[in-house]
């Protein structure tokens, strides 16, 4: 049985920077949306990126695919240099601060911590700690369990009741980039769409999954995406440019569909995972396997089209999914 839960936190640059702020993190770096995966999209992401955090639907295939690659690793063994920093997790729904964590630790020497900083202590006391033994440190870290929950709380806004059609997806086309920035309006309003969730299998009792409010993820494949407009269906105009804007909700009687964060008891199927690169290669850092993955060679300057290469594996591998999301920690 879990001993310890925390509620979800939102794929959501708002919340993830308060967050962040809060434990002590100076602004210098934030997260920021990626909007997709073609290359004009991608040259909305403030440089240099020095992180991505991808959060994805934990399915049948993904779980199979997992256990046939540590399976694999495990017999060919891999390269991971001494200067990773990965923990495990044994938190349920703490995804995406390990995702967090793991980011900044890898990227320490380029942060500026505040004060007296309950991140910079937490890393600087685990330093010398194997990743089961941050792990259980985490769960003893009062400071940044109540950080957690307060960020959590920080991304429960209820969103906009919908029409007749709630409870299905949108598809909206964009024939061109400034089609795609329109629909990046601020004064926008955002679509809240039904997300059917299912518990992840029993065999994994760790298993942490998040929720996603606003970060779109789009690419070029042919994969459903849903427009951030809840007045109606885009019409199609090109497949090349598709963007998607989603949240999960709750039904709630007499008051119409809104978007709210689930109880801390109930089961979602998301997960984060943090893309890092240290020493000259590119790491997937994912607290529910046994060690981080390496993904190749990379660099500060191509880490973010490296990084959104192993997303599109992911989607790949998914192609009726429609819940990816990326957000990026870039200099600001």
């Amino acid at each position: 049985m879990e001993s310890h839960r925390w509620l979800p936190l939102e794929a959501n640059p708002e919340v993830t920077n308060q967050f962040l702020k809060q434990l002590g993190l100076h602004p210098n770096w934030q997260f920021v949306d990626v909007y997709g995966m073609e290359p004009e999209l991608l040259s909305m992401v403030p440089r240099p990126v020095c992180a991505v955090l991808l959060l994805f639907p934990i399915t049948e295939k993904y779980e199979v695919f997992r256990i046939e690659e540590e399976e694999k690793i495990k017999s060919e063994g891999q390269d991971v240099t001494e200067s990773v920093y990965f923990m495990k997790q044994t938190i349920s729904n703490a995804c995406g601060t390990i995702g967090l964590i793991h980011a900044i630790a890898n990227n320490k020497d380029k942060m500026n911590f505040e004060s007296g900083s309950t991140l910079k202590k937490f890393l600087e006391d685990s330093l010398s700690m194997s990743p089961e033994e941050r792990a259980r440190y985490l769960e003893k870290y009062e400071a940044i369990r109540v950080t957690h929950e307060s960020s959590a709380h920080e991304g429960q806004t209820e969103g906009a009741e919908l029409g007749p059609k709630s409870g299905s997806y949108w598809e909206a086309n964009f024939s061109s980039l400034e089609n795609v920035l329109q629909q990046l309006k601020p004064t926008e309003s955002h679509m809240d769409c039904h997300v059917e969730s299912s518990s992840p299998s029993s065999s994994q009792p760790h298993s942490s999954h998040c929720r996603t409010k606003a970060s779109p993820l789009c690419h070029h494949a042919s994969l459903p995406w849903v427009k951030r407009n809840h007045v109606g269906p885009a019409k199609a105009t090109s497949p090349s440019l598709r963007l998607r804007r989603w949240r999960p909700f709750l039904r709630l009687p007499s008051v119409g569909l809104h978007s709210v964060a689930p109880s801390i008891d109930e089961k979602v199927d998301l997960h984060f995972i943090a893309l890092v690169h240290v020493d000259g290669h590119l790491y997937e850092l994912d607290g529910r396997k046994p060690f981080p993955i390496n993904h190749g060679k990379t660099s500060d300057d191509t880490l973010l089209e490296d990084a959104i290469e192993v997303c599109k594996k992911f989607m790949e591998r998914d192609p009726e999914e429609l819940r990816f999301n990326a957000i990026a920690l870039s200099a600001v």
